[in-house]
């Protein structure tokens, strides 16, 4: 009996050890997958990198759009590289569980191109934002994305000046 509980025991931990070992390889190769979305989706608006690493029913949550396809985001992504051509996210934080990543980052950006209806002004602009990725089978599949919007409208010029308080 003795011998058996041992044997038991020791192929429950292998099993354990096995399990651990592939689910951070998993985590890893997500990180990784997240890292070359940035690389050569998100800064240089490669749609062969979109077509290999986003699900073709991605879920998009970008306030105030929701998009539910990748032909949808792409349409989307070539305007605003079209208007930020030198669009450049740099990847501050990254934090990881299961099968989400969250990357707090950074955007950088000169507004050279019409966006959502406003000419070009040629400011260059510094956003915050933070987006957490959702993904199974090797493919990005939900993107939930929160960033200072508030903030780039201001630095573009595209809200009216505040009201100083009175003195």
């Amino acid at each position: 009996m003795n011998s058996k509980f041992l044997l038991s025991s020791a192929f429950s931990v292998a099993l354990l050890c096995g399990c651990a070992a592939h689910n951070e390889h998993a985590l890893q190769q997500n990180k990784e997958l997240v890292r070359h979305y940035f690389d050569g989706w998100a800064n240089r608006g490669n749609p062969a990198v979109a077509d290999a690493l986003i699900a073709t029913n991605v879920v998009l949550r970008n306030p105030p759009a929701v998009i539910h396809s990748l032909t949808d985001y792409k349409q989307g992504m070539t305007a605003f590289h079209t208007a930020f051509p030198d669009l450049q996210f740099t990847i501050e934080d990254e934090i990881s569980e299961g099968n989400k990543i969250a990357i707090r980052w950074t955007l950088r950006a000169t507004h050279l191109g019409e966006y959502q209806g406003h000419a070009p002004t040629g400011k260059t602009i510094a956003v915050t934002g933070i987006s957490i990725f959702q993904i199974a089978n090797g493919k990005i599949q939900a993107i939930a994305v929160n960033m200072d919007r508030l903030g780039q409208f201001q630095q573009l010029g595209w809200l009216p000046e505040l009201a100083q308080p009175p003195k």
